[in-house]
């Protein structure tokens, strides 16, 4: 005996003595004179039972996706709305401040540097312009 097939079509046809009625068969369209249109499709019970579990399946997967990007989503807003904070950009507005002003001494000493090397010119022993620098670059031994 062959396999059950997985799809049979009612379609419209003839009975024995030729009177129309609707018959069964594994083609939608048998013959060149039927219309595959008119055919009724019947799929059997366990392979739509597959295809029924095959899209819950991938549903479930869809929204354990769906519920991971919400889940990142909401972390990343809690994060922007915390470092958005007026606190937080008050405190960075500061550091920010403080960090322009090292920045700028930095600058100045630079300068300094440079014209003492391309001058040869150094500031005197124990001078406060001496001092100042053993403060920021420690003195040698």
């Amino acid at each position: 005996m062959t396999d059950t097939p997985e799809t049979i079509y009612l379609i419209p046809g003839e009975d024995v003595d030729g009177a129309p009625c609707m018959v069964w068969c594994d083609d939608p369209a048998p013959s060149y004179a039927c219309d595959p249109a008119e055919a009724v499709k019947y799929i059997r019970a366990d392979k739509h039972q597959e295809i029924i579990d095959r899209q819950a399946k991938a549903a479930k997967m869809g929204m354990d996706a769906a519920k991971k990007s919400a889940a990142i989503m909401e972390r990343n807003a809690k994060q922007m709305r915390a470092e958005s904070s007026p606190e937080v950009i008050e405190s960075e507005r500061a550091a920010n401040a403080m960090l322009t002003d090292r920045v700028e001494e930095l600058e100045i000493m630079v300068k300094v540097f440079r014209g003492c090397i391309e001058t040869g010119l150094f500031p005197k022993p124990g001078s406060p312009c001496q001092m100042k620098i053993f403060e920021l670059v420690g003195e040698r031994e």
